[in-house]
């Protein structure tokens, strides 16, 4: 490869039109392909997106045939018959319909493709055009074991069609999206998960609809969530406290505290910190119990640095303990309500699946009435 010359929209130059679709090229997304890295100037194909992704999307006719139809929209397609020679920018601005093959006979299963494909003279074949087509796949002995019939070199498939032995109809349970979505650089990409981009570029931003999540490039080629639908971004904080409101507890079992609960996401890593602050009307008989609800399948540790009950108090002055995020841990009390006793909170969790995370408290024996004081708070940081 070497520069291309003449620069395009020079005043005494003459240029292809090549030149005009590498200038808008070069506006679009990154294709997120490794084999793409060898050739820069590639772009990544796709449909335009558009409010409910309506364009070009493949539907059954209304009274069901052996014809699709393909709705008005357009697609924007990069040459794969040569490098770097720019995106084809193709229009449709009326619904397309499109025959589909008879289908075979007994034990003859089908996978046909409706694809967008541009055909270009300069580089290969006798046409110069784009066109909306159906590519009829092999035939084979089960619907699982279909495969796709061979493609155009440039086209982005819309939807596959399964095709049943003596099939008369295809209706929309047939049809199965495939489409595929681009964007101006710098855009946020509508995408499903299982489409993804194989390598984003760093920063790159896709909006997985099937999950309703955000997610970005990272630097070395990976993807991580940006936004999920519980609102939790990697570095995002959440903060709770009691609202200056004291919790009275005159019970043995352990309760979820209704103001120091979080809603947390699946396969999330997060870092606990906070104070607690209570006090007893029995300090001779009744301590404070820690201890925490969490996600089902959730692991992690937690410390609480504060004063050890009775049974403990060889050691010393603070009990600093470190246990299983779920575990409890029983601690001292005072009667003195200008000077409860407190408690340094930090832990850190991991979760498989989403769910409460939060605060667990009650009295320790006795029949005192333990306060857990307003000014009791915690934090949550996303970190993973």
């Amino acid at each position: 490869m070497a520069t291309i010359n003449p620069p395009a929209w020079m005043q005494a130059g003459s240029y292809p039109a090549r030149n005009d679709r590498l200038s808008s090229s070069l506006f679009g997304t990154y294709p997120g392909f490794s084999a793409d890295e060898a050739f820069p100037l590639r772009t990544r194909s796709g449909v335009k997106p558009s409010y409910q992704n309506q364009q070009l999307k493949v539907r059954a006719a209304g009274t069901p045939n052996m014809t699709v139809i393909v709705s008005g929209g357009m697609a924007y397609i990069d040459s794969r018959d040569t490098g770097g020679s720019g995106l084809y920018a193709c229009a449709n601005d009326a619904d397309v319909t499109l025959t589909v093959a008879a289908a075979g006979g007994a034990g003859q299963y089908r996978k046909d493709t409706v694809v967008a494909s541009v055909y270009d003279a300069e580089y290969a074949g006798a046409l110069s055009q784009w066109s909306l087509e159906v590519i009829q796949g092999p035939y084979a002995a089960s619907a699982g074991a279909t495969v796709r019939g061979t493609l155009p070199t440039n086209c982005v498939p819309l939807a596959d069609l399964a095709i049943a032995p003596s099939q008369t109809s295809v209706t929309n349970s047939n049809i199965t999206d495939v489409r595929v979505y681009t964007v101006a650089e710098g855009g946020i990409v509508p995408i499903t998960a299982s489409t993804d981009m194989a390598r984003p570029a760093p920063g790159q931003v896709r909006y997985r609809t099937d999950t309703d999540t955000f997610v970005y490039g990272k630097a070395d080629g990976t993807t991580a969530a940006l936004l999920d639908s519980s609102g939790q971004g990697i570095g995002s904080q959440m903060y709770k406290d009691k609202n200056g409101v004291d919790g009275t507890r005159q019970s043995n079992t352990l309760a979820l505290d209704a103001d120091l609960q979080f809603s947390l996401a699946a396969n999330a890593k997060y870092t606990v910190e906070g104070m607690l602050y209570w006090s007893t009307t029995d300090a001779t008989n009744s301590d404070f119990t820690v201890d925490f609800q969490i996600p089902s399948g959730a692991v992690g540790r937690w410390i609480g640095h504060a004063q050890p009950t009775s049974a403990t108090s060889s050691e010393g002055i603070v009990r600093t303990m470190t246990s299983a995020v779920d575990a409890g841990r029983d601690y001292g009390a005072t009667t003195d309500t200008a000077n409860p006793l407190g408690m340094a909170l930090t832990a850190v969790i991991s979760t498989t699946s989403a769910g409460t995370y939060g605060l667990l408290w009650a009295r320790t024996g006795g029949s005192g009435i333990v306060t857990l004081y307003g000014w009791s708070w915690m934090a949550l940081t996303r970190r993973a």
